[in-house]
């Protein structure tokens, strides 16, 4: 597995295929690393096998990536890595596809792009994470879980009581809507999006439709769980809609 090197951190990710460039962000919180795809429900290497070339990474401390951890570590960090690794490849146009937290990770990016945003063609946004009435505890419980799964010595402290640990997950899951960006951002995010609602505890049906809402270029494709065949046409569909 090739790596990118960015600092103290080092990022492994795969290539599959050959064509327009479809970055991906995969499923699994804290875990979002390239193998995770395997175990989900649309799998883009199925779904995109001809015309594309897809770039998966291992998020930092996810798979074979690693990072040191300060009290400062967010979204943003998380974000610049992806984006270092973009510019390494040479990406100048191409579409994102983030599975779970997979769609925060990519509106960060967005984000932190500015105006160099225009270069993402495309957006699926699939079964988004998002905060609603009842489920941060979700969220934060799965912070903690993979943060108790870290090489021993990585926190100063147990990690329980640990103040690094505890500053880190609230900057990722402190905050509302879909953590990473705010209602405000997503108004004026101009990419084109697919959004497949998710439709359980982690991925809150009424965020995904509040995204699709309030951003101006997205399409929304209902159930889409209940027949797969047809959502991986649909994703094919929109990604040759929007290929540069």
């Amino acid at each position: 597995m090739p790596v990118y090197t960015r600092g103290d951190t080092s990022i492994h990710y795969q290539e599959f295929g050959s064509g327009y460039p479809v970055f991906l962000f995969a499923p699994g919180l804290m875990r979002s690393s390239a193998n995770r795809w395997d175990s989900t429900d649309l799998k883009p290497r199925a779904v995109l096998q001809d015309g594309y070339r897809l770039i998966a990474m291992d998020q930092r401390n996810a798979g074979a990536s690693t990072a040191p951890i300060k009290p400062t570590d967010g979204w943003t960090d998380y974000a610049q890595d992806a984006i270092g690794l973009i510019e390494h490849l040479g990406l100048d146009r191409f579409a994102m596809w983030g599975r779970c937290i997979g769609p925060s990770f990519a509106m960060k990016v967005l984000q932190q792009m500015g105006d160099q945003a225009e270069r993402v063609t495309a957006l699926v946004d699939h079964a988004p994470i998002g905060l609603n009435s009842v489920n941060r505890g979700h969220f934060m419980h799965g912070f903690y879980q993979w943060a108790e799964e870290l090489p021993a010595g990585t926190f100063a402290e147990p990690v329980g009581v640990d103040p690094t640990c505890a500053s880190v997950c609230e900057n990722l899951f402190g905050s509302d809507f879909v953590f990473s960006v705010g209602r405000e951002f997503v108004t004026g995010l101009q990419t084109p999006m697919l959004v497949l609602p998710g439709r359980d505890l982690a991925h809150p049906q009424e965020i995904a439709l509040e995204t699709a809402e309030l951003a101006p270029n997205a399409e929304v494709r209902m159930g889409w769980q209940d027949d797969l065949e047809s959502a991986g046409e649909a994703v094919r569909a929109f990604l040759k809609a929007h290929t540069a």
